[in-house]
């Protein structure tokens, strides 16, 4: 949901500053009637064969107890699986092959708004954000890691830094789009509130899950009777770090009464949900730069500029009542988070870039 928002934002931005002039359109050169090329059903073979293989048989296990999350980056599959479903995707690609043909193949060309490149950024930024996610997140705690404890860190499940994904995400698209000659500055215009929207719906999913994401314990007194408790005080029952039945309780967690089966545990103490808060922030800060500042005459990259003022804001405040365990950075008597030091430099960057003069035409 956190992609398809960022997708339909970023998409629907595109579209409007290709309208506006500041991007250029795609000419796109189709040429239809001629057979599909090899690559075709190499691609889709393989790419119908690891759904198989691996999607449907985390899916649907075939022993008891089975934990999905601890099999995903194995080699473990299902070989029927990944055989009838890469049959099936190359009948249907031979038989939309042979109903396509012509006798003669004809050629056109098709003038697309900049939105047509969303498919390639989507998938650059997916890539280089999931390996900026997981280093960054290694290099939250990096004592005592070794090449092994490294590899194993990077290829779990588990351990994704919000930062880490946004800057190597941004990065990889850049370089994407230096390559086409599309301007940068526009570029990040475009994608600022997409990426204000992507994170406030996926600190949902956080809070949701019960992911570690939560805040510090909080037996303060409600402030006011009509809240609910859960949004002040929450102990995250049935979270994804209660993990399975039967073991030890995870530490800092007690069991639930009556609770039979897996995730039957929740907080010993009651803590801030932050990812709440944050996700609340988040969509907050979107309808802003969607609803008043993109539509203002701004300069290129001041409405970048304004979504790095807010998210280093938001993420600073937040970082004061959230837990952060052993991943925090020492320099004398000072400690500080990594989220913590991204964000004031966040904040610095949007601010100065908002006080800058324009440069004289």
């Amino acid at each position: 949901m956190s992609i398809a928002g960022a997708f339909w934002a970023m998409a629907s931005e595109m579209k409007r500053r290709t309208a506006l002039g500041q991007f250029d359109a795609v000419s796109v050169k189709t040429i239809s009637g001629q057979p599909y090329p090899l690559s075709d059903y190499i691609t889709n073979g393989v790419m119908a064969f690891l759904f198989g293989y691996k999607i449907l048989y985390l899916m649907f296990p075939e022993q008891p107890n089975f934990v999905p999350q601890e099999h995903i980056f194995t080699t473990e599959g299902n070989l029927v699986y990944g055989i009838l479903v890469l049959a099936g995707v190359l009948l249907w690609r031979y038989r939309s092959d042979k109903k396509q043909r012509l006798p003669e193949p004809k050629e056109s060309i098709a003038t697309e708004t900049a939105d047509w490149h969303m498919g390639n950024i989507t998938t650059i930024a997916l890539l280089s954000g999931f390996v900026g996610a997981k280093l960054f997140h290694i290099l939250e705690n990096p004592a005592g890691l070794g090449i092994a404890g490294i590899l194993d860190a990077f290829f779990s499940t588990g351990g994704w830094t919000f930062y880490g994904g946004l800057i190597c995400g941004a990065a990889g698209v850049l370089v994407y789009c230096h390559r086409k000659g599309i301007s940068l500055l526009r570029m990040l215009d475009a994608g600022g509130p997409a990426m204000m929207l992507s994170y406030g719906i996926g600190r949902f999913g956080c809070q949701f899950s019960g992911d570690g994401d939560w805040g510090v314990a909080n037996l303060k007194t409600k402030p006011f009777s009509w809240l609910p408790d859960w949004v002040w005080s929450y102990t995250y029952p049935h979270n994804v770090l209660g993990g399975q039945s039967g073991g030890l309780a995870p530490e800092g967690m007690v069991p639930i009464a009556g609770c039979e089966g897996d995730y039957c545990y929740q907080l010993a103490v009651p803590v801030y949900p932050t990812p709440l808060y944050e996700a609340l922030m988040a969509l907050g800060l979107f309808f802003i730069l969607w609803k008043w500042l993109r539509l203002k005459p701004l300069a290129p990259g001041k409405l970048f500029a304004w979504y790095m003022v807010f998210a280093g804001v938001e993420r600073f405040l937040i970082e004061g009542i959230r837990e952060h365990g052993d991943s925090l950075y020492r320099i004398s008597s000072l400690s500080f988070s990594q989220a913590q030091m991204i964000s004031l430099l966040l904040l610095f960057c949007g601010a100065a870039w908002l006080l800058r003069k324009p440069s004289p035409a």
